[in-house]
Protein backbone atom coordinates (compact mmCIF):
# COMPACT_ATOMS: atom_id res chain seq x y z
CA UNK A 1 0.00 0.00 0.00
CA UNK A 2 2.66 2.56 0.93
CA UNK A 3 4.13 2.18 -3.22
CA UNK A 4 0.58 2.87 -4.26
CA UNK A 5 0.21 5.85 -2.24
CA UNK A 6 4.30 6.79 -3.08
CA UNK A 7 3.27 6.35 -7.10
CA UNK A 8 -0.08 8.73 -6.38
CA UNK A 9 1.62 11.06 -4.61
CA UNK A 10 4.69 11.15 -7.70
CA UNK A 11 1.90 11.24 -10.48
CA UNK A 12 -0.02 14.55 -8.41
CA UNK A 13 3.43 16.16 -8.66
CA UNK A 14 4.78 15.75 -11.86
CA UNK A 15 1.36 16.71 -13.20
CA UNK A 16 0.70 19.89 -10.99
CA UNK A 17 -2.48 18.04 -9.26
CA UNK A 18 -3.23 17.88 -5.70
CA UNK A 19 -6.64 16.69 -4.10
CA UNK A 20 -7.53 19.15 -1.07
CA UNK A 21 -11.26 19.17 0.88
CA UNK A 22 -13.40 22.28 0.39
CA UNK A 23 -15.76 21.65 2.38
CA UNK A 24 -17.54 18.96 5.26
CA UNK A 25 -20.77 18.42 6.95
CA UNK A 26 -20.63 15.13 9.18
CA UNK A 27 -24.29 17.22 10.89
CA UNK A 28 -22.73 16.99 14.60
CA UNK A 29 -23.06 21.13 15.38
CA UNK A 30 -24.37 22.37 11.81
CA UNK A 31 -28.37 21.88 11.98
CA UNK A 32 -28.01 25.86 11.83
CA UNK A 33 -26.62 25.98 8.64
CA UNK A 34 -29.54 23.80 6.61
CA UNK A 35 -32.95 24.91 6.16
CA UNK A 36 -34.85 21.84 6.89
CA UNK A 37 -38.57 22.61 5.36
CA UNK A 38 -38.26 24.84 1.60
CA UNK A 39 -41.87 23.51 0.50
CA UNK A 40 -40.95 22.24 -3.38
CA UNK A 41 -44.56 21.62 -4.49
CA UNK A 42 -47.59 20.04 -3.39
CA UNK A 43 -47.57 19.09 0.10
CA UNK A 44 -50.51 17.39 2.23
CA UNK A 45 -51.18 17.47 5.98
CA UNK A 46 -49.14 14.35 6.76
CA UNK A 47 -46.63 15.30 4.32
CA UNK A 48 -42.47 14.00 5.53
CA UNK A 49 -39.81 16.59 6.86
CA UNK A 50 -36.41 16.36 7.48
CA UNK A 51 -34.28 15.98 10.47
CA UNK A 52 -31.14 16.62 11.55
CA UNK A 53 -30.46 13.96 14.78
CA UNK A 54 -29.21 10.71 15.54
CA UNK A 55 -32.88 9.03 15.60
CA UNK A 56 -31.01 8.11 12.02
CA UNK A 57 -27.28 7.11 13.24
CA UNK A 58 -24.76 6.88 11.06
CA UNK A 59 -22.47 3.86 10.34
CA UNK A 60 -19.55 3.62 8.02
CA UNK A 61 -20.33 1.75 4.90
CA UNK A 62 -21.52 -1.21 4.70
CA UNK A 63 -23.34 -0.86 7.90
CA UNK A 64 -26.63 -1.68 8.82
CA UNK A 65 -29.07 1.37 9.87
CA UNK A 66 -29.19 1.88 13.56
CA UNK A 67 -31.29 4.22 15.98
CA UNK A 68 -30.03 6.57 18.53
CA UNK A 69 -26.25 6.15 18.31
CA UNK A 70 -24.64 9.20 19.00
CA UNK A 71 -23.77 9.98 15.30
CA UNK A 72 -26.24 12.23 13.68
CA UNK A 73 -27.41 12.29 10.18
CA UNK A 74 -29.59 14.38 7.53
CA UNK A 75 -32.84 12.09 7.27
CA UNK A 76 -36.27 12.17 5.97
CA UNK A 77 -39.15 11.44 9.12
CA UNK A 78 -42.33 10.89 9.38
CA UNK A 79 -44.68 14.42 9.62
CA UNK A 80 -46.49 12.82 12.54
CA UNK A 81 -49.74 11.02 10.96
CA UNK A 82 -50.88 8.23 13.54
CA UNK A 83 -49.97 5.34 11.18
CA UNK A 84 -45.94 6.60 10.90
CA UNK A 85 -45.38 7.30 14.71
CA UNK A 86 -42.98 5.21 16.86
CA UNK A 87 -42.24 2.59 17.23
CA UNK A 88 -43.97 1.69 14.39
CA UNK A 89 -41.44 4.76 12.30
CA UNK A 90 -38.63 5.62 13.92
CA UNK A 91 -35.94 7.51 12.10
CA UNK A 92 -35.61 7.38 8.20
CA UNK A 93 -38.81 5.85 7.94
CA UNK A 94 -41.67 8.03 5.96
CA UNK A 95 -45.45 7.74 5.03
CA UNK A 96 -45.94 7.30 1.14
CA UNK A 97 -49.62 8.73 1.51
CA UNK A 98 -52.73 6.19 1.85
CA UNK A 99 -53.54 6.27 -1.91
CA UNK A 100 -56.99 8.53 -1.03
CA UNK A 101 -58.22 5.89 1.13
CA UNK A 102 -58.63 7.09 4.34
CA UNK A 103 -58.31 10.97 4.59
CA UNK A 104 -54.49 11.51 5.64
CA UNK A 105 -53.04 11.47 2.05
CA UNK A 106 -48.96 12.34 2.43
CA UNK A 107 -47.70 13.82 -1.08
CA UNK A 108 -44.63 15.16 -0.07
CA UNK A 109 -42.08 17.69 -2.06
CA UNK A 110 -39.53 19.50 0.39
CA UNK A 111 -36.15 20.80 0.23
CA UNK A 112 -33.28 20.60 2.59
CA UNK A 113 -30.95 23.37 1.83
CA UNK A 114 -27.56 24.48 3.41
CA UNK A 115 -27.68 27.85 4.23
CA UNK A 116 -23.93 28.85 4.38
CA UNK A 117 -22.27 29.42 1.37
CA UNK A 118 -19.44 27.46 -0.14
CA UNK A 119 -16.33 29.13 -1.80
CA UNK A 120 -14.80 27.37 -4.64
CA UNK A 121 -12.76 30.60 -5.76
CA UNK A 122 -9.52 29.12 -7.39
CA UNK A 123 -10.41 25.02 -7.20
CA UNK A 124 -11.41 23.05 -10.42
CA UNK A 125 -11.90 19.37 -11.00
CA UNK A 126 -14.84 19.39 -7.85
CA UNK A 127 -15.64 16.04 -6.61
CA UNK A 128 -18.82 15.28 -3.43
CA UNK A 129 -18.58 12.61 -1.71
CA UNK A 130 -21.23 11.48 1.06
CA UNK A 131 -22.84 8.36 2.53
CA UNK A 132 -26.25 7.81 2.07
CA UNK A 133 -29.32 5.02 2.76
CA UNK A 134 -32.51 4.70 1.33
CA UNK A 135 -35.23 2.58 0.27
CA UNK A 136 -37.80 4.26 -1.31
CA UNK A 137 -40.63 3.19 -3.80
CA UNK A 138 -38.53 3.17 -7.12
CA UNK A 139 -39.45 6.28 -9.44
CA UNK A 140 -42.10 7.32 -6.50
CA UNK A 141 -40.73 8.16 -3.59
CA UNK A 142 -37.35 9.36 -3.57
CA UNK A 143 -34.21 12.18 -2.52
CA UNK A 144 -32.76 14.39 -5.16
CA UNK A 145 -29.28 15.75 -4.81
CA UNK A 146 -29.04 19.38 -6.09
CA UNK A 147 -26.43 21.94 -6.47
CA UNK A 148 -27.30 25.86 -6.46
CA UNK A 149 -24.69 29.03 -7.66
CA UNK A 150 -26.80 31.59 -7.31
CA UNK A 151 -27.55 31.89 -3.33
CA UNK A 152 -30.02 29.03 -3.26
CA UNK A 153 -32.68 31.05 -5.76
CA UNK A 154 -32.17 27.88 -8.54
CA UNK A 155 -31.10 24.63 -8.38
CA UNK A 156 -29.96 22.35 -10.37
CA UNK A 157 -30.18 18.04 -10.09
CA UNK A 158 -26.63 16.59 -9.94
CA UNK A 159 -27.55 13.15 -8.21
CA UNK A 160 -30.73 11.41 -7.97
CA UNK A 161 -31.55 8.16 -5.05
CA UNK A 162 -32.68 4.87 -6.44
CA UNK A 163 -33.90 1.76 -3.94
CA UNK A 164 -30.29 1.04 -2.20
CA UNK A 165 -29.14 -1.98 -0.62
CA UNK A 166 -30.78 -3.64 2.17
CA UNK A 167 -29.32 -5.94 4.94
CA UNK A 168 -30.47 -8.81 6.35
CA UNK A 169 -33.14 -7.83 8.72
CA UNK A 170 -34.42 -5.70 6.26
CA UNK A 171 -33.08 -2.69 7.56
CA UNK A 172 -31.47 -0.53 4.73
CA UNK A 173 -27.81 -0.62 4.35
CA UNK A 174 -25.41 2.37 4.05
CA UNK A 175 -23.32 3.18 0.98
CA UNK A 176 -20.56 5.46 0.09
CA UNK A 177 -21.09 7.90 -3.12
CA UNK A 178 -19.16 10.14 -5.25
CA UNK A 179 -20.50 12.91 -7.16
CA UNK A 180 -18.58 14.87 -10.10
CA UNK A 181 -19.73 18.50 -10.24
CA UNK A 182 -19.72 20.10 -13.53
CA UNK A 183 -17.50 23.08 -13.98
CA UNK A 184 -20.27 25.63 -13.99
CA UNK A 185 -19.47 24.83 -9.91
CA UNK A 186 -16.06 25.99 -9.94
CA UNK A 187 -14.59 29.29 -9.35
CA UNK A 188 -18.00 30.10 -7.32
CA UNK A 189 -18.17 32.41 -4.06
CA UNK A 190 -21.48 30.68 -3.02
CA UNK A 191 -22.12 27.24 -4.00
CA UNK A 192 -24.66 25.70 -1.93
CA UNK A 193 -25.84 21.60 -1.39
CA UNK A 194 -29.39 20.64 -1.19
CA UNK A 195 -31.44 17.45 -1.16
CA UNK A 196 -35.21 17.04 -2.19
CA UNK A 197 -37.16 14.70 -1.15
CA UNK A 198 -40.15 13.88 -3.60
CA UNK A 199 -42.86 11.02 -2.68
CA UNK A 200 -46.39 10.28 -4.18
CA UNK A 201 -49.78 9.11 -2.39
CA UNK A 202 -49.74 5.45 -3.64
CA UNK A 203 -49.04 3.81 -0.13
CA UNK A 204 -46.41 1.86 -1.78
CA UNK A 205 -44.05 -0.07 1.17
CA UNK A 206 -44.44 2.59 3.83
CA UNK A 207 -43.15 2.68 6.40
CA UNK A 208 -39.82 1.85 4.94
CA UNK A 209 -36.74 3.43 4.83
CA UNK A 210 -36.62 6.86 3.44
CA UNK A 211 -33.17 8.33 2.85
CA UNK A 212 -30.63 9.62 4.95
CA UNK A 213 -27.43 11.17 4.53
CA UNK A 214 -23.87 11.64 6.55
CA UNK A 215 -20.32 12.85 6.22
CA UNK A 216 -20.55 15.08 3.41
CA UNK A 217 -17.51 15.97 1.69
CA UNK A 218 -16.20 18.51 -0.94
CA UNK A 219 -12.88 17.92 -2.64
CA UNK A 220 -10.93 19.51 -5.50
CA UNK A 221 -7.87 18.63 -8.13
CA UNK A 222 -6.95 22.27 -8.89
CA UNK A 223 -3.58 22.44 -11.14
CA UNK A 224 -1.39 23.75 -8.57
CA UNK A 225 1.21 25.27 -11.21
CA UNK A 226 1.44 28.17 -13.60
CA UNK A 227 0.80 31.53 -13.69
CA UNK A 228 -3.07 32.96 -12.40
CA UNK A 229 -5.96 33.38 -14.84
CA UNK A 230 -8.51 35.90 -14.01
CA UNK A 231 -11.64 36.37 -14.62
CA UNK A 232 -15.57 37.39 -12.99
CA UNK A 233 -18.93 36.94 -12.72
CA UNK A 234 -21.37 40.05 -13.11
CA UNK A 235 -24.76 39.26 -11.93
CA UNK A 236 -25.94 41.18 -15.54
CA UNK A 237 -23.85 42.37 -18.04
CA UNK A 238 -26.74 44.72 -19.27
CA UNK A 239 -28.56 47.48 -17.25
CA UNK A 240 -30.37 50.24 -16.69
CA UNK A 241 -29.35 53.63 -16.01
CA UNK A 242 -28.59 54.30 -12.26
CA UNK A 243 -29.01 50.50 -11.88
CA UNK A 244 -25.91 48.80 -9.52
CA UNK A 245 -24.84 45.48 -9.80
CA UNK A 246 -22.14 43.28 -7.82
CA UNK A 247 -18.71 41.70 -9.22
CA UNK A 248 -17.88 38.04 -8.05
CA UNK A 249 -14.23 37.15 -8.57
CA UNK A 250 -13.94 33.44 -10.66
CA UNK A 251 -10.06 33.86 -10.77
CA UNK A 252 -7.62 30.40 -10.15
CA UNK A 253 -4.73 30.35 -9.15
CA UNK A 254 -1.81 30.07 -6.64
CA UNK A 255 -3.07 32.02 -3.04
CA UNK A 256 -4.49 34.65 -4.93
CA UNK A 257 -3.39 37.79 -2.45
CA UNK A 258 -4.22 40.91 -4.50
CA UNK A 259 -7.50 42.43 -6.47
CA UNK A 260 -7.24 45.63 -8.42
CA UNK A 261 -10.65 46.63 -9.97
CA UNK A 262 -11.06 49.33 -12.88
CA UNK A 263 -14.58 50.53 -13.17
CA UNK A 264 -14.78 53.27 -16.03
CA UNK A 265 -17.49 55.72 -15.85
CA UNK A 266 -19.40 53.86 -12.80
CA UNK A 267 -19.51 55.07 -8.69
CA UNK A 268 -16.61 53.46 -7.20
CA UNK A 269 -14.41 53.92 -9.73
CA UNK A 270 -11.96 51.41 -8.48
CA UNK A 271 -11.98 48.76 -5.86
CA UNK A 272 -10.03 46.30 -3.77
CA UNK A 273 -12.02 43.60 -2.54
CA UNK A 274 -12.34 39.87 -3.78
CA UNK A 275 -16.38 40.45 -4.74
CA UNK A 276 -17.29 44.24 -4.53
CA UNK A 277 -20.82 45.22 -4.36
CA UNK A 278 -22.76 48.03 -5.28
CA UNK A 279 -21.37 49.67 -8.17
CA UNK A 280 -23.67 51.79 -10.34
CA UNK A 281 -23.66 53.45 -13.12
CA UNK A 282 -26.05 56.65 -14.26
CA UNK A 283 -25.50 57.06 -17.81
CA UNK A 284 -25.99 55.16 -20.61
CA UNK A 285 -23.24 53.56 -22.75
CA UNK A 286 -20.76 50.73 -22.87
CA UNK A 287 -18.08 50.86 -20.31
CA UNK A 288 -15.43 48.35 -19.37
CA UNK A 289 -14.53 46.54 -16.53
CA UNK A 290 -11.00 45.53 -15.56
CA UNK A 291 -9.91 43.21 -13.06
CA UNK A 292 -6.22 42.22 -12.57
CA UNK A 293 -5.14 39.49 -9.83
CA UNK A 294 -1.78 38.36 -8.41
CA UNK A 295 -0.81 35.24 -6.67
CA UNK A 296 2.38 33.52 -5.81
CA UNK A 297 3.35 32.65 -9.30
CA UNK A 298 2.22 36.29 -11.39
CA UNK A 299 -0.14 37.98 -12.32
CA UNK A 300 -3.17 38.49 -14.97
CA UNK A 301 -6.14 40.74 -15.82
CA UNK A 302 -9.50 40.68 -17.75
CA UNK A 303 -11.86 42.95 -18.97
CA UNK A 304 -15.57 42.72 -19.85
CA UNK A 305 -17.70 45.34 -21.10
CA UNK A 306 -20.65 46.49 -18.97
CA UNK A 307 -23.82 48.17 -21.49
CA UNK A 308 -25.84 50.54 -19.53
CA UNK A 309 -29.29 51.26 -21.78
CA UNK A 310 -31.76 54.13 -20.97
CA UNK A 311 -34.67 52.15 -19.67
CA UNK A 312 -38.29 53.41 -18.67
CA UNK A 313 -39.59 52.08 -15.75
CA UNK A 314 -41.00 48.11 -15.76
CA UNK A 315 -43.33 46.24 -14.36
CA UNK A 316 -42.38 44.41 -10.76
CA UNK A 317 -41.99 40.62 -10.15
CA UNK A 318 -43.33 39.81 -6.64
CA UNK A 319 -40.80 37.50 -4.50
CA UNK A 320 -40.58 37.06 -1.11
CA UNK A 321 -38.78 34.56 1.43
CA UNK A 322 -39.90 34.13 5.15
CA UNK A 323 -38.06 32.67 8.49
CA UNK A 324 -39.83 29.35 8.22
CA UNK A 325 -42.56 27.86 5.78
CA UNK A 326 -43.46 25.26 8.32
CA UNK A 327 -44.39 26.49 12.33
CA UNK A 328 -46.51 25.71 15.39
CA UNK A 329 -49.81 27.24 16.09
CA UNK A 330 -48.90 30.56 18.04
CA UNK A 331 -45.46 30.96 16.38
CA UNK A 332 -44.47 34.32 15.13
CA UNK A 333 -42.37 34.74 11.55
CA UNK A 334 -40.79 37.40 9.63
CA UNK A 335 -41.43 37.75 6.20
CA UNK A 336 -38.40 39.41 3.48
CA UNK A 337 -39.90 40.97 -0.01
CA UNK A 338 -37.11 39.96 -2.26
CA UNK A 339 -39.42 41.39 -5.46
CA UNK A 340 -37.50 42.74 -8.62
CA UNK A 341 -38.25 45.84 -11.06
CA UNK A 342 -38.05 48.61 -7.88
CA UNK A 343 -41.87 47.88 -6.74
CA UNK A 344 -42.95 51.35 -4.50
CA UNK A 345 -46.24 49.78 -2.77
CA UNK A 346 -46.27 46.20 -1.02
CA UNK A 347 -49.91 44.55 0.08
CA UNK A 348 -49.41 41.41 2.07
CA UNK A 349 -52.29 39.25 3.07
CA UNK A 350 -51.68 36.28 5.46
CA UNK A 351 -54.97 34.38 5.17
CA UNK A 352 -55.99 35.23 8.63
CA UNK A 353 -53.09 35.55 11.04
CA UNK A 354 -52.36 38.38 13.31
CA UNK A 355 -51.95 40.69 11.80
CA UNK A 356 -54.26 39.58 8.66
CA UNK A 357 -52.40 42.53 6.39
CA UNK A 358 -49.38 44.90 6.16
CA UNK A 359 -48.02 47.36 3.47
CA UNK A 360 -44.74 47.34 5.15
CA UNK A 361 -42.03 46.11 2.94
CA UNK A 362 -40.51 43.23 4.94
CA UNK A 363 -43.27 42.76 7.90
CA UNK A 364 -42.51 41.32 11.48
CA UNK A 365 -43.97 39.42 14.00
CA UNK A 366 -46.30 37.99 12.11
CA UNK A 367 -48.51 35.21 14.07
CA UNK A 368 -50.36 32.22 13.05
CA UNK A 369 -52.14 31.14 16.38
CA UNK A 370 -54.58 28.50 14.29
CA UNK A 371 -53.01 25.42 12.39
CA UNK A 372 -53.57 24.44 9.06
CA UNK A 373 -52.85 26.31 6.03
CA UNK A 374 -52.07 29.78 5.33
CA UNK A 375 -52.42 31.30 1.72
CA UNK A 376 -49.67 34.00 2.43
CA UNK A 377 -49.95 36.78 -0.57
CA UNK A 378 -47.68 39.37 -1.99
CA UNK A 379 -48.84 41.90 -4.29
CA UNK A 380 -46.32 44.65 -5.68
CA UNK A 381 -46.67 47.52 -7.68
CA UNK A 382 -44.95 50.45 -9.46
CA UNK A 383 -46.00 52.74 -11.76
CA UNK A 384 -45.59 50.21 -14.76
CA UNK A 385 -47.57 47.64 -12.96
CA UNK A 386 -48.11 44.91 -10.62
CA UNK A 387 -47.59 41.46 -9.80
CA UNK A 388 -48.57 38.93 -7.37
CA UNK A 389 -47.48 35.81 -5.76
CA UNK A 390 -48.68 33.37 -3.08
CA UNK A 391 -47.26 31.09 -1.06
CA UNK A 392 -48.49 28.56 1.84
CA UNK A 393 -47.37 28.42 5.04
CA UNK A 394 -48.26 25.77 6.88
CA UNK A 395 -48.92 25.43 11.03
CA UNK A 396 -48.81 22.36 12.64
CA UNK A 397 -51.08 21.44 15.42
CA UNK A 398 -49.58 21.67 19.45
CA UNK A 399 -49.84 18.71 21.00
CA UNK A 400 -52.39 18.50 24.02
CA UNK A 401 -51.27 17.80 27.71
CA UNK A 402 -53.73 17.70 30.89
CA UNK A 403 -52.22 18.29 34.16
CA UNK A 404 -53.95 16.97 37.34
CA UNK A 405 -53.25 17.70 41.29
CA UNK A 406 -54.64 20.97 41.89
CA UNK A 407 -54.78 21.02 46.04
CA UNK A 408 -54.16 22.75 49.29
CA UNK A 409 -51.42 21.75 50.98
CA UNK A 410 -49.40 23.27 54.55
CA UNK A 411 -46.16 25.05 54.63
CA UNK A 412 -43.65 22.22 54.55
CA UNK A 413 -45.97 19.86 52.43
CA UNK A 414 -45.89 18.07 49.40
CA UNK A 415 -48.64 17.84 46.49
CA UNK A 416 -48.60 14.84 44.07
CA UNK A 417 -48.92 16.44 40.67
CA UNK A 418 -50.06 14.56 37.09
CA UNK A 419 -49.30 15.63 33.62
CA UNK A 420 -51.11 13.19 30.96
CA UNK A 421 -51.03 13.58 27.09
CA UNK A 422 -51.79 11.36 24.15
CA UNK A 423 -48.72 12.03 22.13
CA UNK A 424 -45.18 11.10 22.17
CA UNK A 425 -43.17 13.51 23.26
CA UNK A 426 -40.85 15.07 25.70
CA UNK A 427 -42.62 16.44 29.97
CA UNK A 428 -41.25 19.24 31.01
CA UNK A 429 -42.48 21.30 34.16
CA UNK A 430 -41.98 24.91 35.24
CA UNK A 431 -40.79 26.06 37.46
CA UNK A 432 -38.94 23.30 38.13
CA UNK A 433 -37.18 24.14 40.95
CA UNK A 434 -39.97 23.22 42.90
CA UNK A 435 -40.88 19.37 42.03
CA UNK A 436 -38.61 16.58 42.51
CA UNK A 437 -38.51 15.61 38.54
CA UNK A 438 -38.97 17.73 35.98
CA UNK A 439 -39.22 15.83 32.79
CA UNK A 440 -41.38 13.07 34.92
CA UNK A 441 -45.03 12.63 34.09
CA UNK A 442 -45.69 12.59 38.03
CA UNK A 443 -43.89 14.69 40.47
CA UNK A 444 -43.97 15.86 43.93
CA UNK A 445 -44.27 19.45 44.23
CA UNK A 446 -43.22 21.61 47.35
CA UNK A 447 -43.27 25.25 46.72
CA UNK A 448 -43.22 27.76 49.64
CA UNK A 449 -45.80 29.91 48.17
CA UNK A 450 -49.37 29.05 46.46
CA UNK A 451 -47.36 28.60 42.79
CA UNK A 452 -49.18 27.63 39.40
CA UNK A 453 -47.25 25.01 38.00
CA UNK A 454 -46.95 24.58 33.86
CA UNK A 455 -46.32 20.96 32.52
CA UNK A 456 -45.28 21.52 28.57
CA UNK A 457 -45.46 18.47 25.87
CA UNK A 458 -43.02 18.71 23.19
CA UNK A 459 -43.49 16.71 20.32
CA UNK A 460 -41.52 14.78 17.24
CA UNK A 461 -42.08 18.62 15.01
CA UNK A 462 -40.79 20.81 17.83
CA UNK A 463 -44.18 21.93 18.95
CA UNK A 464 -45.44 23.12 22.31
CA UNK A 465 -48.40 22.49 24.23
CA UNK A 466 -49.36 23.65 27.64
CA UNK A 467 -51.63 23.01 31.06
CA UNK A 468 -52.07 24.59 34.37
CA UNK A 469 -52.34 23.16 37.84
CA UNK A 470 -52.24 25.14 41.34
CA UNK A 471 -50.59 24.29 44.22
CA UNK A 472 -52.99 26.41 46.98
CA UNK A 473 -50.43 27.12 50.37
CA UNK A 474 -52.27 27.71 53.51
CA UNK A 475 -50.13 30.14 55.26
CA UNK A 476 -50.70 30.50 59.14
CA UNK A 477 -48.72 34.32 59.86
CA UNK A 478 -46.50 33.15 63.34
CA UNK A 479 -43.85 35.78 63.97
CA UNK A 480 -42.95 36.31 68.01
CA UNK A 481 -40.39 38.04 70.06
CA UNK A 482 -39.65 36.71 73.55
CA UNK A 483 -40.59 38.86 76.51
CA UNK A 484 -37.58 37.93 78.01
CA UNK A 485 -33.97 36.44 78.07
CA UNK A 486 -30.95 35.80 80.71
CA UNK A 487 -27.72 35.97 78.86
CA UNK A 488 -25.50 34.70 82.01
CA UNK A 489 -23.79 32.15 79.77
CA UNK A 490 -25.87 29.30 81.11
CA UNK A 491 -26.89 27.84 77.73
CA UNK A 492 -30.79 28.67 78.44
CA UNK A 493 -32.49 31.71 76.69
CA UNK A 494 -28.66 33.77 75.85
CA UNK A 495 -30.10 35.02 73.06
CA UNK A 496 -33.20 37.22 71.82
CA UNK A 497 -34.06 36.52 68.24
CA UNK A 498 -37.20 36.93 66.45
CA UNK A 499 -39.12 33.57 66.12
CA UNK A 500 -41.62 32.74 63.49
CA UNK A 501 -42.81 30.52 60.19
CA UNK A 502 -42.26 31.73 56.66
CA UNK A 503 -39.95 35.07 57.58
CA UNK A 504 -38.35 36.18 54.88
CA UNK A 505 -36.93 39.74 55.41
CA UNK A 506 -37.00 41.54 58.73
CA UNK A 507 -35.48 44.87 60.50
CA UNK A 508 -35.07 44.18 64.50
CA UNK A 509 -33.80 46.91 66.87
CA UNK A 510 -33.41 47.61 70.39
CA UNK A 511 -33.26 50.31 72.48
CA UNK A 512 -32.80 51.20 76.42
CA UNK A 513 -34.66 53.36 78.51
CA UNK A 514 -32.89 56.48 77.09
CA UNK A 515 -33.90 56.12 73.48
CA UNK A 516 -30.74 54.98 72.65
CA UNK A 517 -30.64 51.71 70.21
CA UNK A 518 -28.23 48.92 71.34
CA UNK A 519 -28.36 46.60 69.27
CA UNK A 520 -29.92 46.11 65.92
CA UNK A 521 -29.86 43.36 62.70
CA UNK A 522 -31.54 42.13 59.73
CA UNK A 523 -30.20 38.55 59.53
CA UNK A 524 -33.27 36.18 60.78
CA UNK A 525 -30.61 33.74 61.88
CA UNK A 526 -28.87 36.27 64.24
CA UNK A 527 -29.53 37.81 68.01
CA UNK A 528 -28.72 39.80 70.48
CA UNK A 529 -26.35 38.76 73.28
CA UNK A 530 -27.09 41.57 75.86
CA UNK A 531 -24.20 43.57 75.16
CA UNK A 532 -23.29 47.43 73.50
CA UNK A 533 -20.23 47.64 72.13
CA UNK A 534 -18.68 44.32 73.31
CA UNK A 535 -19.49 45.01 77.00
CA UNK A 536 -22.21 43.06 78.84
CA UNK A 537 -25.51 45.59 79.49
CA UNK A 538 -27.11 45.86 82.94
CA UNK A 539 -30.43 43.88 83.66
CA UNK A 540 -33.32 46.01 82.85
CA UNK A 541 -36.53 46.52 80.44
CA UNK A 542 -36.07 47.46 76.95
CA UNK A 543 -38.00 48.43 73.90
CA UNK A 544 -37.73 46.90 70.07
CA UNK A 545 -39.55 47.23 67.05
CA UNK A 546 -39.76 44.55 64.56
CA UNK A 547 -40.87 45.10 60.62
CA UNK A 548 -40.80 42.22 59.00
CA UNK A 549 -41.68 40.83 55.19
CA UNK A 550 -43.12 36.94 55.19
CA UNK A 551 -42.90 34.97 51.92
CA UNK A 552 -46.48 35.25 50.60
CA UNK A 553 -45.72 39.11 50.64
CA UNK A 554 -47.49 39.74 53.42
CA UNK A 555 -45.28 43.21 55.83
CA UNK A 556 -46.23 43.94 59.29
CA UNK A 557 -44.04 45.84 61.70
CA UNK A 558 -44.64 45.75 65.39
CA UNK A 559 -42.99 46.76 68.91
CA UNK A 560 -43.13 45.82 72.19
CA UNK A 561 -40.91 45.40 75.71
CA UNK A 562 -38.27 42.87 76.56
CA UNK A 563 -36.88 42.14 79.51
CA UNK A 564 -32.94 41.95 80.63
CA UNK A 565 -32.43 39.12 83.63
CA UNK A 566 -28.78 38.28 84.67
Amino acid sequence: MKHVLLYSFLISSLFGFGQSQIWSDDFESTSTNWNLNILTGTNDPDANLWFINDEEGGVPPPGCSVIANGNNTLFVGCGGTAVCMPPIATGAKYYAGDNGMAGTPGITNIRAALTTPISTIGETQLELAFDWLGVGAANLDYAELEYSIDGGSSWNLLWAQTPGPVCGGGEAQWSPQTVTLPTTAENIADLRFAFNWTNDNTNTGAPVSSFAVNNMVLTSNTPTTGGPTADFNVSSFTICEDDCINFTDASTGTNISSWSWSFNGATPLTSSSQNPSNVCWSAAGTYSVNLSVTDDNGTDDVTYQILVQSCGVVAPTAAFSADTLVICAGDCINFYDESTGIPTSWDWDFGGATPPFSTAQNPTNICFNQSGTYAVSLTVSNAAGTDQIITPVVVRDLPTIEAFGDTIIELGGAAELFAVSPQPGTIFWEPNSDVDCDTCSAVFATPVITTDFYPSITDANGCVGYDTVTVYLAFEEIVEVPSAFSPNGDGKNDILRVLGIGIAEIEFKIYNRYGQMVYSTNVLEEGWDGTMDGEPINQGVFVYTLSYTLIDGTTSEVSGNVTLVK
